[in-house]
Formats: structure tokens, sequence, C-alpha cells
């Protein structure tokens, strides 16, 4: 294909990137299409690409760049307001993070989604995404006998349960909350 004849068009222009960096496996290619989608507010596709070029990163041993992808994925998934996207971004940072011992980055990646979940509503996503957060604290060596904010979500997902009329959710919810106080030794 002769892409020089569209190049003026912006959403040629991204075809043409992603022409080329599904031809090479190139993740800085795929970066270059994911910033242009994500401009453009094409957020799926500024998604999809900044995914490719961390997985590549990834492929690579490129953990700094797998890790700047996956955010730029991550801030794209937040500002189209993405909760499945934004989960599945976060745990594949995170991971990077675990494996690197990161883990004040990755502490910080678990309950920034964690907020984010709470703001839409979503409380399961955020209490779990702040269990993970917990964990990680745990792994580093650090006190969580306090850490409350699972707790909190947790909380926030009965009444919401409840308020629709889901009891057994709700029931799961509080049970729940035995489970992570015992697994944690929250005291309060």
């Amino acid at each position: 294909m002769n892409w020089e004849v569209v190049k003026d068009d912006t959403y040629y222009r991204g075809r043409k990137l992603e022409s080329e960096a599904k031809n090479a496996s190139d993740p800085d290619k795929w970066k270059e299409y994911a910033d242009l989608k994500t401009l453009k507010g094409s957020y799926t596709l500024g998604i999809h690409g900044y995914m490719n070029a961390a997985n590549l990163y990834e492929a690579r041993g490129e953990t700094d760049a797998a890790v700047s992808a996956y955010e730029g994925g991550l801030t794209t998934a937040i500002r189209a307001g993405n909760k499945d996207l934004a989960v599945i971004l976060t745990y594949r940072m995170a991971q990077i993070h675990e494996r690197t011992e990161n883990w004040d980055a990755g502490i910080a990646v678990y309950e920034r989604l964690g907020k984010f979940c709470e703001g839409k509503g979503a409380y399961f996503l955020a209490a779990d995404a702040y269990e993970h957060a917990a964990e990680m604290m745990v792994q580093a060596g650090r006190d969580v006998t306090h850490y409350r904010k699972p707790i909190d979500l947790w909380e926030q997902n009965i009444r919401h349960w409840e308020a629709h009329g889901h009891d057994h959710d709700a029931v799961w919810s509080r049970e729940h909350i035995e489970l992570y106080k015992n697994l944690f030794g929250v005291t309060k």
C-alpha cells in the first residue's frame, strides 16, 4: 500500500503506524500509534497500542519501558472511564513492580486503581485493588494491621448490594471482611 497518498490524514497516519508496528513487532511504533490515537480521542485503540508496546518491551526485558507503556494505557483507561481495561493494565504493571521488588510503585498503582474504581462506584474492584496493595505491603515487610481501606470498600460494597436487593452478595462481602481481618491481622 502506498500510505504516502493519504499521509496528511491522521486516521491513515495511525493506520500506517499500526501496519508498521505489526509488521516489525516494534514497540516504539506501537507507542507512537498509541499516543496518536489517544491524542485523537480514540482511547480504546490507544490502549491497544500501549498494551502491545508494553508486551513487546516486557518480552525484551525492558521493564522501565514496559511500565511506561502500561502507565500510558492506564492513564488513558482512567481518562476514558474504562474500569475493566484499567484493572488489566494495573495488574500487569504491578506484576512488573512485584518482580523487581519496587514495592512503593506497586502499592501506589494498586491504590490508584482502588481510588478510580471507588469513584466509579465499583466497590468490589476497588476493595480488590486495595487488598492487592495490602498484600504488596506485607511482601515489603510493612505492618498492615491498621490498613482498613479494603474494609471500608467491602462495607460500601455491602451497602451497594443491599440497596439493589442482592443480599447474598452483601452477605459474602460481610464474611469477606472477617477473612481479610484474619488474613492480614487487622485488629479493629
